[in-house]
């Protein structure tokens, strides 16, 4: 995830040299067909706007999905890498596997893969527990999270667990942020502002996911504000 936030970082730092060096100044164009093309390019104040939208949006992206968490199913934290995670991860999935009925065991499984970072196994795991819980809204959105995490993009499986996810549970945080994430990349962003103020309205005080996209609506709004007073020279 820091990865991908450097590179979105670079990215609007790109973007804002492109457009600043490509926006001829005004006080030295003296061709007619140069200053209409002039007139048509972003102020400065766009252009700083667009700059915070690039790192809202895309350094923000997928800061929730790209380190899928869910609750601890035990009081003990786990151990850190190396054997004992090792002995600690085969232990409660060959307890899962002899167990293969109790959700529960799955979930165990599941959680402690993704701390050993074995991503696509936890995903088998938590699709076992779904096929015992199938209309278990929350767990639907850990998978999509999951799935989105390891695929980094919520096309497919993981967006189609969301939309099942709201289904049965219309106020379930994760998948409504998700469910934001993925119509931003499609640029519906009318369906993204309302699940992302659905997700706030509904969320509980303090919810991590809630205060993440608090954050980026805000900045959203900030951009919106600055490129509405921009000057238009």
């Amino acid at each position: 995830m820091t990865l991908f936030v450097l590179l979105s970082l670079v990215l609007a730092a790109a973007a804002l040299a492109i457009l600043l060096v490509r926006r001829p100044v005004a006080a030295h164009v003296t061709d007619p067909a140069t200053a209409a093309i002039a007139a048509t390019r972003p102020s400065r104040g766009l252009v700083l706007a667009l700059a915070v939208l690039v790192v809202a949006v895309a350094g923000g992206g997928y800061a929730w999905v790209g380190s899928p968490r869910m609750l601890a199913v035990t009081p003990d934290a786990p151990p850190g890498p190396g054997p004992a995670l090792d002995a600690q991860v085969a232990t409660l999935q060959a307890r899962a596997e002899q167990h293969s009925t109790d959700p529960a065991g799955w979930m165990q499984a599941a959680q402690m893969q993704i701390d050993a970072s074995h991503l696509d196994v936890a995903a088998d795991d938590l699709r076992r527990t779904l096929a015992l819980r199938p209309n278990d809204a929350d767990l639907m959105a850990e998978l999509a999270d999951l799935l989105a995490s390891i695929q980094r993009k919520l096309d497919g499986e993981p967006i189609a667990l969301v939309d099942r996810a709201l289904a049965i549970n219309p106020n379930q945080v994760k998948a409504l942020a998700l469910k934001g994430q993925y119509a931003m990349t499609q640029r519906d962003f009318r369906t993204m502002l309302e699940a992302w103020n659905h997700a706030l309205e509904v969320a509980p005080p303090g919810d991590p996911i809630a205060v993440f996209l608090k954050r980026r609506l805000d900045a959203l709004r900030a951009a919106a504000a600055g490129a509405a007073s921009a000057p238009a020279g």
